[in-house]
């Protein structure tokens, strides 16, 4: 039973491990994102009117950019219950912990 019991905590812990790698892999987010937003500098083009009069002080814009990708966040974005942005590091680890308790409870009392 005691191998039951190391063979839970292992696959909670590695799936645990693995979620926060991912998490950090992606980025790092609080929030889970489909649609990342960054701010991206480009040269300023040479034939801008803006830039010849002197309106920018560097040689280089700082621009928004929209792109589509995935940055697994910490916790789930505040857009529905079931969406997909309620995909988490939280709403992931935290059912794996809690049927990882149900089992080690039940082979607990099992013992007895």
């Amino acid at each position: 039973m005691i191998k039951a019991k190391t063979a839970i905590l292992v696959f909670a812990i590695a799936c645990t491990a693995a979620s926060l790698f991912l998490w950090q892999a992606t980025g790092g987010d609080y929030y889970t994102k489909f649609e990342v937003v960054e701010e991206v500098e480009e040269k300023l083009d040479p034939d801008d009117p803006l830039a010849e009069a002197g309106f920018y002080e560097n040689d280089s814009v700082t621009r928004t950019v929209t792109r589509k990708g995935l940055r697994f966040g910490l916790f789930p974005a505040p857009q529905g219950i079931l969406d997909k942005h309620s995909l988490s590091v939280v709403t992931f680890i935290f059912p794996v912990w809690l049927i990882a308790a149900i089992l080690l409870w039940r082979a607990k009392k099992k013992l007895r």
